[in-house]
């Protein structure tokens, strides 16, 4: 014999005695009880899916071009683009594209007092950013605008390097990984070169979906990295360190009418002083070859047969004589050896993994991530739907 629950009225009585009718009492309550709902699974309308389905097609392929960085975030209000920076909130009326917001937003970055001082100075005594500002202007002005009032052109070295600047401030900011140090450095014309890269360095940590903190560069008691980053997802912590070599009367932009001369790499010294740092984690070294462009495939480069020379005295060679790093990643972004009348110069890295680290990574497909990171440098997005 079986009872069958006698079934309530929405508009009756509550039977709970509260005097309300049961809708507005306990109907709610016993709806999304197991009761009334383990049987009947949560039915999402088929448009509602596409809509789902399609923003997360958009979001890998976002993350595919663009790395793990957050979303631009921004709005429409009373004619102004709104876009939010971390804790920051700017606005123009100007602005039709992310990279009309990037040429602001660097000029607010590094100071409209400092800017205007660079400004003044004559054309050989100012600092790099402001060449690059200059020559960018120069280049914009020689291009055509469409109906639209945009300008449609591929960039040329300069152009591409005060762009990537500006947007490596912005991907810090962003992740609230923006030191005043950095800033600081950036516009000192002796330490320029290596705070460019180090910007670079830990934008690309971004980008392969790590967060960031910095090691005390006040202690001088004992060697260390530039930061140690934490993987998101996984938990997976890495120490990073950046090296830039520096190469005479070069990232001073000036067009060239020469051949580029075959310039020795020289990284031992500095890859000897990289793997000499302690680390408590799994270790990657960043290079910056600063070399002209080649053509051809990086096993083709002038340049590699000498890396690999350097590469084998350090090199472990068994497991009785681990390496240090985990990791080096050479690279060379030679947009400032580029000429104004071509496309930005190709990009390459050269990753080289060691086969015994020290500390072998519990997640080494995070490791593997920053190369891929690594060859998103130069994706920018054009509108602010970021794809």
């Amino acid at each position: 014999m079986s009872t069958k629950e006698n079934k309530i009225g929405r508009n009756n009585p509550c039977p709970c005695g509260s005097g309300k009718r049961y809708k507005k009492c306990c109907f709610m309550t016993n709806l999304s009880s197991n009761k009334y709902t383990e049987n009947r699974p949560l039915e999402i309308p088929d448009e509602v899916q596409r809509k789902i389905q399609d923003n997360l097609i958009k979001e890998k392929l976002r993350e595919q071009k663009y790395g793990k960085v957050r979303p631009i975030i921004h709005a429409d209000f009373k004619g102004h683009k709104l876009v939010a920076v971390g804790k920051e909130l700017h606005w123009s009326k100007s602005w039709k594209t992310f990279p009309d917001f990037l040429l602001d937003y660097i000029k607010k970055v590094l100071g409209s007092d400092w800017g205007n001082s660079e400004i003044a100075k004559p054309y050989e005594e100012k600092h790099t950013i402001l060449k690059w500002h200059e020559e960018l202007c120069h280049f914009q002005n020689q291009q055509k605008k469409g109906k639209d009032g945009l300008i449609y052109a591929i960039p040329n070295g300069v152009a591409a390097a005060y762009f990537l600047l500006a947007y490596d401030l912005y991907i810090l900011n962003h992740h609230s990984a923006l030191q005043e140090k950095i800033i600081k450095r950036l516009k000192h014309k002796d330490q320029f070169q290596g705070a460019r890269y180090e910007l670079f360095v830990v934008a690309t940590c971004i980008r392969a979906g790590f967060d960031i903190t910095y090691e005390d560069e006040t202690d001088k008691t004992k060697k260390h990295p530039e930061f140690v980053a934490t993987h998101r997802v996984t938990g997976q912590k890495i120490s990073v360190e950046a090296k830039s070599c520096h190469r005479q009367n070069v990232l001073k932009f000036s067009s060239q009418n020469e051949p580029y001369p075959l310039i020795k790499v020289r990284i031992g010294s500095l890859l000897n002083e990289a793997m000499q740092k302690p680390t408590g984690h799994p270790y990657v070294i960043f290079i910056d070859l600063n070399l002209p462009p080649y053509l051809g495939k990086v096993f083709d480069k002038p340049w590699f047969k000498e890396i690999l020379k350097t590469l084998d005295r350090v090199n472990s060679k068994s497991e009785q004589e681990p390496n240090p790093c985990n990791l080096i990643l050479f690279t060379n972004h030679p947009h400032h050896y580029g000429r104004e009348d071509e496309p930005d110069p190709k990009k390459d890295i050269l990753p080289v993994f060691a086969q015994y680290p020290k500390i072998p990574a519990k997640h080494p497909e995070t490791i593997l991530g920053i190369c891929d990171a690594a060859l998103q440098y130069g994706n920018i997005p054009n509108e602010f739907n970021n794809i």
